[in-house]
C-alpha cells in the first residue's frame, strides 16, 4: 500500500503511482495479481486458443516486417508462449516491453517451460520503448490500465477529482477543473449530452499519448485488444458514473482510493479517441471489430477442434467453457474490441485484414 506520498495528487497522478510505483505499485506485486488466487483473469489465462488465434492472424505479417514482434504488458507470458507455439518459426525476435519488471521472472520461467529452447531464446526484454518499432506490435489489456482524469458536472461547473491524504487513508476531493480540461469536457457534453446533474466520467489522455507514440515509431502493424466502446456509447447520458473500476479478488467496486497498490484500477477504452490518435500520428486504420468477430475470423473454432483433449469429458469441458467466455456476446466476445493499424507498410491483399473486413465495425468510430 502506498505510504511514501503525503501531498494531494490529481487522480491520474494518483492512479499512476498506485499502479506503477516501482516499490509499492500494484504491478510490482508480480504474478500474484493473476488467476483464481489473484484479482482477475485475462484471456490468455483462460485458454491457449486465444494466443493461437492471434498467432494465426499475424503469421502473414511477419515476413513483411522482419519477423519481429513487440508485446506490451505481457502479463504472465502466456500470450507470448501461445503465439510462439503457433508461428514461432517465422519469428526472428519476440520483444517484451514492460515498464514493470515484477513479472519478468514469471514470464521467463513460463517461456522456458512451455517452449522449445531455440524458440525461447528468441525472447528479449526491453525496459524502454525503442525509437523504431519495426514489426508487429501487440497489446492485450494495456490501454485500460493507463491513468485517467476523472470529471464531474455540478451546477454547470466542471470539477476534477483529486486524491488528498487523510486519516486513515486517501480522500477524494473535487476541485474546479483547469480551463483547458473544462473546455474539453464541455465539448464532449455538447456532442454527447445532455448529461444529468452529477454526471461523472473520465478521459484518457495518456492512452491516446501512448498510441500516438507507438504510431509515430511504427514501421509495421499494431494490434490492440481491450474492453471499451466507441465515443457515443462511452459518454452516453445513461452512463452517469463513467467506466472506472477498482478490482480486488475478482470483485469490482468503486472505492478507487482504498488500499492503493493492492487493487487494480482500470477504465474502459474510448476507441474513437484511439482512432483519432492513430490518424493524427500518420497511421492507417486496418480494422476494428469485436473480439468474437476477430477470433472467429482467424479460425479459433478449427483450432479448438484440433485440441487433443477437446473430446475429453473434463479437460474438454474446461476448454469449451474458456472458448465460450472468449466468444459470448454477453461476455468478452462483445465487451472486448480489436483495433489494428499500420504505418509504413502496404497490407493490400494480405489475409490479416480478412477478419476485419468480414466483421467490420470501423463505421462506429
Amino acid at each position: 500500500m502506498l505510504s511514501n506520498f503525503d501531498q494531494a495528487l490529481r487522480f491520474d497522478a494518483f492512479m499512476h503511482k498506485a499502479l506503477y510505483d516501482p516499490q509499492e505499485g500494484y504491478y510490482a506485486r508480480g504474478d500474484r495479481i493473476f488467476g483464481a488466487q489473484g484479482d482477475f483473469t485475462t484471456a490468455p489465462e483462460l485458454t491457449p486458443l486465444f494466443g493461437a488465434a492471434i498467432g494465426q492472424a499475424i503469421a502473414s505479417l511477419l515476413p513483411l516486417c522482419g519477423g519481429k514482434i513487440y508485446e506490451f504488458g505481457a502479463g504472465t507470458g502466456q500470450l507470448a508462449c501461445d503465439i510462439l507455439l503457433t508461428c514461432g518459426e517465422q519469428v526472428s525476435e519476440y520483444c517484451i516491453v514492460d515498464v514493470s519488471g515484477g513479472l519478468k521472472a514469471t514470464q521467463a520461467e513460463r517461456l522456458q517451460h512451455q517452449l522449445p529452447a531455440a524458440t525461447a531464446e528468441k525472447v528479449r526484454w526491453l525496459s524502454m520503448l525503442p525509437d523504431v518499432l519495426e514489426g508487429v506490435v501487440i497489446g492485450n489489456e494495456v490501454l485500460d490500465a493507463t491513468p485517467v482524469r476523472r470529471f464531474k458536472l455540478e451546477k454547470g461547473n466542471v470539477l476534477e477529482s483529486w486524491a488528498v491524504p487523510g486519516e486513515p487513508g486517501w480522500i477524494e476531493e473535487w476541485r474546479q477543473a483547469d480551463p483547458a480540461f473544462e473546455a474539453k469536457v464541455l465539448a464532449l457534453k455538447t456532442e454527447h449530452g445532455p448529461w444529468p446533474e452529477g454526471y461523472t466520467s473520465e478521459t484518457a489522455e495518456q492512452s491516446e499519448g501512448l498510441v500516438s507514440t507507438l504510431t509515430e515509431r511504427l514501421q509495421g502493424v499494431a494490434l490492440m485488444i481491450d474492453y471499451g466502446y466507441h465515443e457515443g456509447l462511452y459518454y452516453h447520458p445513461s452512463r452517469t458514473q463513467g467506466t472506472l473500476r477498482a478490482t480486488r479478488k475478482h470483485v469490482a467496486h468503486d472505492n478507487f482510493l482504498s488500499t492503493p497498490g493492492e487493487q487494480d484500477l482500470t477504465a474502459h477504452v474510448n476507441f474513437s479517441a484511439i482512432y483519432r490518435a492513430i490518424v493524427a500520428s500518420g497511421g492507417q486504420l486496418e480494422g476494428y471489430v469485436n473480439q468474437a468477430g476477430f477470433l472467429l475470423g482467424n479460425g479459433i473454432l478449427a483450432l479448438a477442434k484440433n485440441l487433443p483433449h477437446w473430446a475429453d469429458p473434463v479437460k474438454g469441458a474446461r476448454a469449451r467453457q474458456g472458448l465460450n467466455t472468449l466468444l459470448a456476446e454477453s461476455d468478452m466476445g462483445e465487451q472486448f474490441k480489436v483495433i489494428a493499424w499500420s504505418r509504413g507498410i502496404d497490407l493490400e491483399g494480405n489475409p490479416f485484414i480478412d477478419a476485419f473486413v468480414e466483421h467490420d465495425r470501423s463505421g462506429e468510430l
